[in-house]
């Protein structure tokens, strides 16, 4: 990942807020897997606070949670889990009959190492599942967020800008996702999913507050000063369109070993 990014996350702050939007992604996510997880043994990358481990669970899969952030493992007590770069994982060749990776495969800056890597640990005809954002995933929020959180002192850290410009679209649009996926020796599809949220303003200030981005920021200040930033963020937001997430999803299966 970006340098600093793993390390960003805090699991308490997404549990408050980005949770309530990932947890619904994850379960979209897990719907794309093109093979039965029922008692399939289905490795997690880049589990976080575990949204996708439940939804593979919910499935009847049996699950090993990987991240490198050992606090967002912790927070979410996801049942066994490893502290594993997304680009190395420390298992070997077939062991997992599925992986699934929801949304980190677009954080690393190289995302056909990860991709590989979850080829290389899936058994032949298993399953790699990946998420991405489509380039055209945005909301008003995200933008008034920053600049509410910017005029109350946020700095953005250094890598946000690069994950943002040069790193998320790597794996944005089909195309792309699909070659990435194909250079990695996995063979599918890629489909793309619009799922809508009824979500408060303050809900989705508060998704926005939960990011690695910006969670450090938010959870320094008192409680006060962070009422007055929410306060704020809710009033320049005003109307605001729905929320619908525009993602993109990679069902691919993995084929023999060299």
């Amino acid at each position: 990942m970006t340098g600093g990014f793993a390390g960003a996350y805090d699991g308490r702050a997404w549990a408050a807020g980005p949770a309530r939007v990932y947890d619904v992604l994850a379960g979209a996510v897990a719907g794309c897997c093109p093979v039965d997880l029922d008692g399939a043994l289905v490795l997690d990358v880049g589990a976080g606070t575990g949204a996708a481990t439940r939804a593979v669970r919910a499935r009847g899969a049996r699950t090993v949670a990987a991240d490198l952030s050992p606090a967002m493992l912790r927070a979410g007590e996801p049942g066994p889990a490893v502290v594993a770069d997304a680009t190395r994982l420390p298992f070997g060749p077939g062991v997992f009959d599925a992986v699934v990776a929801a949304f980190s495969m677009n954080h690393l800056p190289e995302p056909g190492l990860g991709l590989a890597e979850a080829a290389r640990v899936t058994r032949p005809g298993g399953a790699v599942v990946a998420s991405t954002y489509a380039v055209d995933d945005t909301h008003p929020v995200k933008a008034v967020v920053e600049r509410v959180a910017a005029a109350h002192g946020w700095v953005p850290p250094p890598w946000a800008e690069e994950l943002k410009t040069r790193v998320l679209p790597i794996l944005g649009e089909p195309g792309r996702l699909a070659a990435e996926a194909a250079g990695a020796g996995l063979r599918g599809r890629v489909h793309r999913l619009e799922i809508p949220f009824d979500l408060t303003a303050a809900e989705l200030v508060e998704w926005r507050l939960g990011m690695a981005q910006m969670t450090a920021f938010a959870t320094a200040l008192d409680p006060r000063a962070r009422a007055r930033l929410v306060a704020g963020a809710v009033a320049e937001l005003g109307a605001h369109p729905p929320l619908i997430r525009r993602v993109l999803v990679l069902a691919a299966i993995a084929g023999n070993h060299a």
